[in-house]
């Protein structure tokens, strides 16, 4: 900063020689005689007037270039501003660039000063947090690792951060994933460990948490929705890219990183309980660390006191979904698929939406936000859950379509194929379940034939594959073609009778 101001009251006021002013002010002698020069040339008047600021006076000693000449050689700062927007552009680069179209302008410090002297201010605004109200959540970009003791893998471990607003009293733990399920799971142990919810949560545009973002009307992921609604939440993702809006979480992530990873580091780990239970460890630590700004308070001291009597209490249960899927169609036979598997609901819904939950190893199935049915998890791939109350009385889900229709549609293909389409119907627990699979063999006469539909479950039926894969697999490879050696199984051979055999009386009890 220069000290024009000062210099001059040394030069005129005081009467002091070049010399003098420069070792008294640790001016350079150079820069006093330029001040003096330019002093003269601006016509103020001495001693300066009492209004004149230190602004209207620099700018009267380094006035702007006035002919063309000089302002070419000027960084043109509306432009500078402009691409510093951009993404991986620095001011160093763009002076840089300035020194190879001005080999004669400004150095470098002249640049930086021009620039940062002619740039508008950037503001922020002081947030002031109230107590109990919002808990801030993100991840750590670095983590943790453990090793599995079966293979030999090595696993990493996300880290989760969440942090009060006006304690800044945090939660850590660590993650397989940042998918939904870890992400709202590890909001639910935040909560628990706190002892108390916040009336709102401001997140990161992640995924897991935020399935549309919007800087207007967000869409929360489901599972993390109805997380929080249990918990009488509101969820307020950040603007995208605007990560003041979380400047909380993100100096926490900052100090958790250098007060537990950095603590961490050269520990080995076995099991993602082992990781969680050093960072519980370190995390009581950090909660418990003095702090000098605030006067030798504990983030837990300030929790206690600014937040916890103002948030609100936990509910009775501890939120137990682990998935949850809104508008699921109905299929026509009136099953519903969630997680690869298909569970039943009253057969006069087919086609409608409905929302399906999972709470451990229950399905809870919803229409309307009414509850229709409740099933056990399946474990099958693909396989159906299906309760008897909900099949229509004549067992049929499609008019025209029944047992007897698809037999009689086989047996104009040939035996071989009412057999095949039998066994398939026949496998199910329900005979509706196998209608599908029947139809996609009956269609199979369209794409390649009855002649060779028939061959093709002759052979499926021999060899005891029937599905619709396999008879489809047949036709595929031009399996039935081939000859097949032994339509029928082979007669049973008579007993060899030897002397040395004993046969089955010598083993008889005497």
């Amino acid at each position: 900063m220069r000290k024009i101001r000062v210099v001059l009251e040394y030069r005129l006021g005081k009467r002091l020689s070049a010399d003098q002013t420069s070792q008294a002010l640790s001016v350079s002698k150079g820069s006093v005689i330029n001040i003096g020069r330019r002093f003269k040339k601006s016509k103020l008047a001495w001693p300066l007037p009492t209004d004149l600021s230190d602004e209207a006076l620099e700018s009267a000693l380094y006035p702007e270039p006035e002919n063309q000449a000089e302002a070419a050689g000027q960084p043109d700062v509306a432009y500078i501003e402009k691409e510093l927007s951009r993404p991986h552009v620095t001011l160093q680069r763009l002076y840089e660039e300035y020194s190879e179209q001005h080999p004669d302008g400004l150095k470098r410090t002249a640049f930086y000063d021009r620039v940062t002297k002619n740039r508008p201010p950037k503001v922020t605004m002081k947030v002031i947090h109230k107590g109990g109200d919002l808990v801030y959540s993100d991840y750590s970009g670095d983590g943790l690792e453990y090793i599995e003791r079966s293979t030999g893998e090595v696993k990493p471990v996300d880290l989760f951060v969440c942090c009060w607003g006006a304690s800044s009293f945090s939660y850590a733990d660590g993650t397989e994933s940042q998918k939904t399920p870890d992400y709202s799971t590890s909001h639910v142990r935040g909560f628990e460990y706190f002892g108390v919810s916040p009336f709102g949560v401001v997140l990161d545009n992640l995924k897991s948490g935020v399935q549309k973002p919007d800087r207007y009307e967000p869409t929360a992921n489901p599972l993390f929705e109805k997380m929080l609604q249990h918990y009488g939440v509101a969820v307020l993702p950040a603007r995208v890219r605007k990560p003041r809006d979380k400047a909380v979480v993100e100096s926490a992530v900052l100090h958790i990183q250098r007060f537990i990873l950095a603590r961490l580091r050269n520990r080995q780990f076995f099991s993602l309980d082992e990781v969680n239970a050093a960072i519980r460890e370190e995390l009581e630590a950090f909660n418990n660390r003095p702090m000098k700004e605030y006067g030798g308070q504990t983030r837990r001291q300030r929790f206690e006191e600014l937040d916890r009597p103002f948030a609100r209490p936990l509910p009775q249960e501890r939120f137990a979904i682990s998935l949850v899927k809104f508008d699921v169609r109905v299929a026509r036979n009136y099953h519903v698929r969630f997680a690869d598997h298909h569970y039943s609901v009253p057969w006069h819904l087919a086609g409608k939406l409905v929302d399906v939950y999972r709470l451990g190893s229950t399905i809870e199935i919803y229409h309307g936000n009414l509850h229709l049915c409740r099933h056990q998890a399946g474990s099958s791939h693909f396989g159906y859950t299906t309760s008897k109350e909900h099949m229509p009385p004549n067992h049929a889900f499609v008019k025209g379509w029944s047992k007897e229709w698809f037999m009689a549609q086989a047996g104009e293909i040939g035996p071989a194929t009412v057999e095949a389409v039998c066994t398939i119907m026949s496998a199910r627990e329900h005979v509706q379940q196998g209608f599908n699979s029947a139809l996609g063999v009956l269609r199979l006469a369209k794409a390649f034939t009855p002649k060779r539909l028939e061959r093709a479950c002759q052979r499926a039926v021999y060899f005891k594959a029937v599905n619709y894969r396999s008879i489809k697999a047949i036709l595929d490879q031009h399996l039935d073609e081939q000859l097949l050696l032994m339509l029928n199984k082979p007669d049973e051979q008579p007993p060899v009778v030897h002397e040395n055999i004993r046969g089955p009386n010598y083993y008889i009890a005497q």
